[in-house]
């Protein structure tokens, strides 16, 4: 990581291959990190105990994932501040504002959760629900300032912000597995680690610099695109991290009972594409503004070629991983060749959508994801065997959703 001792607001050159090395590194760290809590917690919980546990990530990710909408948007506005000329001096504070949204979100989740909370964690929501809330507040910092590192193109910083949460989390997961594996212990170490960044801020002038950065426009219209962007990012993370909850939703108490298999290869067939682009999206969006939708032929391919060589991998590999995490996990090969087929679809489905959002087209961005969730939810809810169910409303969503990303073509902002 780059040296704190340089002149306060100064902006060291990036090279734009070193940028994305550098994310893509936090992120596959992240994604080991990922692994290994629910190797963890599979192996140090039995099969209904997990199934609770995965219920509780899939919320606590869920809305992670709504929050991150926080970090595209404000990549996009400090980018955009440091673009113009002059850079508008009226622009708001972007970190004080993700507070803001972090304790809206908080308190919409707690205040529901009295409706909800028993249902999702039986007798544990009590204690299970005030994690959740303290969680939210502590990540929704974490995303603006994220968000306001990639927009001052600080991409060392952001990259060990990223890879320092998501360690932070596996090791706190790990000893508690040493200590005494609990649900709310598993849960409580998940949460906590989303205050990172409390420590870089403190140690760190170039991260207290960040917290400072502006947007490119007044309070009003950034929370109104902050707004937009999380409300796609809530259609999103329903599809991505918060499944297992969909999932629930819509398949009986004895049919879920028997569900952790399943719920664990969607996440394993997913993880290899999902949680480095998670990372990517704020570089997909720079490189969006500046190069228009062209600039996200070569990640695409990427992820068709990836995707392709996965879904020939996971037929023989897959169940012997699954076996190997818990022997009395069981699913076919064949089903974790579609999970993959699935796997790249979203991943497609979440370019398409990083590339609405650097254009500004936020009503398609919205309109996209909110397509693919719906026609998700609407297969979950037919009386086929929940695999079947599984892999046929992952693959039918973004096959709706990236083509109304698509609908409108691209605008470009000079590079910086």
């Amino acid at each position: 990581m780059a040296s704190d001792d340089a002149t306060p607001g100064a902006l060291a050159p990036v090279s734009r291959p070193r940028r994305t090395m550098v994310v893509l590194g936090a992120a596959l760290v992240s994604g080991i990190a990922g692994y290994v809590v629910l190797v963890l917690t599979a192996r140090y919980l039995d099969p209904a105990e997990n199934a609770d546990f995965l219920v509780f990530w899939g919320v606590l990710f869920g809305v992670f994932g709504v929050l991150v909408g926080t970090t595209s948007e404000t990549t996009r506005a400090v980018f955009a501040a440091r673009a113009a000329d002059p850079s508008p001096r009226d622009g708001v504070r972007v970190v004080p504002v993700a507070v803001a949204i972090g304790a809206a979100a908080a308190f919409v989740v707690g205040v529901s959760g009295l409706w909800w909370g028993a249902h999702l964690f039986g007798d544990r929501w009590v204690g299970l629900l005030p994690v959740l809330l303290v969680g939210f507040v502590l990540f929704a910092v974490h995303c603006g300032l994220g968000g306001a590192l990639a927009g001052r193109a600080e991409w060392d910083r952001y990259a060990g912000l990223v890879a320092a949460e998501s360690t932070v989390r596996v090791v706190a997961v790990g000893v508690v597995a040493v200590v005494g594996a609990s649900v709310t212990g598993f849960a409580v170490a998940s949460a906590a680690a989303a205050g990172t960044w409390v420590i870089f801020v403190l140690v760190s002038p170039r991260y207290r610099l960040a917290v400072a950065a502006r947007a490119d426009v007044p309070l009003r219209p950034f929370l109104v695109r902050i707004l937009g962007a999380c409300s796609a990012a809530a259609a999103s993370a329903l599809l991505l991290v918060g499944f297992p909850v969909l999932l629930r939703a819509t398949t009986s108490d004895a049919e879920f009972a028997l569900a952790a298999p399943l719920i664990l290869a969607v996440s394993l067939s997913r993880a290899p594409l999902l949680v480095p682009l998670g990372a990517y999206q704020t570089i997909a969006v720079t490189k969006v503004m500046t190069g228009g939708l062209r600039a996200l032929r070569e990640p695409a391919l990427v992820v068709v070629v990836v995707s392709l060589a996965g879904v020939v991998l996971a037929y023989p590999i897959g169940p012997a991983v699954l076996r190997l995490l818990n022997p009395d996990y069981e699913i076919s090969g064949a089903t974790f060749s579609w999970l993959v087929v699935a796997a790249g679809l979203v991943s497609l489905l979440t370019l398409s959508g990083a590339a609405s959002l650097a254009l500004a087209r936020h009503t398609t961005y919205v309109a996209g994801w909110f397509a693919a969730t719906a026609v998700t939810t609407v297969v979950l809810l037919f009386p086929w065997a929940m695999e079947t169910r599984t892999v046929v409303a992952l693959i039918a969503g973004p096959l709706v959703g990236v083509p109304i990303h698509l609908l409108r073509g691209p605008v470009r902002l000079p590079p910086l």
